[in-house]
């Protein structure tokens, strides 16, 4: 069994990251959104540090919502999905290797290039480490959200629109504890307790939105 999740694992890596159009696009997409506002911003670095805790969780929240709109329709159109639900591995731990795999495709690089992206918001660099980690477990919230909006939407007419209406709500608690952790540690405020919160979110969407994806598919299949 422990073969067949590492096969499912390296062959969902290798969907994923199939071509380097779609995370090169992505990439771009988180860069030019961190560039722009402190570009609009000008000069004024008070300003700028106001802003940026809400600039990179709202950036990286649409660089998620616009890779995720499609995220099960190959499979659903391959015939895969069938595949997953008859297959012996519980499909609740197929959906978690296809979360982490879509997060080390869309989320990892963003978390690699963030101290990069910090010179051009002027953060300081010893919270770069800090800031980085609550941007992975931000951004691994987001996966499971955006993976199981796009699951409930499956066979729908106009999902794009759907899934992001379905979304963006869900995401609310995810932005207000990534930005406090973000703005607490510019303001040097032990950030311990949004953490916390970060946390518990991550874990309860683990718990959960397996259980709810795979219902999903289970009613789209039949």
């Amino acid at each position: 069994m422990n073969k067949l999740i590492y096969s499912i694992f390296l062959n969902e890596l290798k969907i994923q990251n199939n071509s380097l159009k779609d995370p090169i696009f992505i990439i771009c997409v988180y860069l030019s959104l961190l560039v722009i506002f402190p570009l609009s911003l000008g000069g004024n670095s008070n300003l700028l540090k106001d802003f940026s805790p809400a600039i990179i969780w709202i950036c990286a929240l649409i660089t998620f919502i616009s890779a995720i709109e499609k995220f099960f329709s190959s499979d659903a159109s391959e015939g895969v999905l069938e595949h997953y639900v008859l297959s012996t591995i519980p499909l609740s731990l197929i959906i978690v290797i296809k979360v982490f795999c879509y997060w080390i495709s869309v989320g990892l690089p963003l978390i690699i290039l963030f101290p990069i992206i910090s010179l051009f918001l002027n953060l300081p660099f010893n919270l770069v480490g800090i800031i980085c980690f609550s941007l992975t477990i931000g951004t691994l919230s987001f996966s499971f959200i955006g993976v199981m909006g796009s699951a409930l939407v499956l066979g729908a007419k106009k999902s794009n629109l759907i899934v992001i209406l379905l979304v963006l709500p869900l995401t609310i608690p995810v932005l207000i504890f990534g930005i406090s952790t973000t703005t607490f540690s510019l303001e040097g405020i032990s950030p311990l307790t949004s953490i916390y919160l970060q946390c518990m979110s991550l874990s309860f969407l683990i718990a959960v939105v397996p259980l709810i994806t795979s219902k999903a598919i289970k009613i789209y299949v039949e």
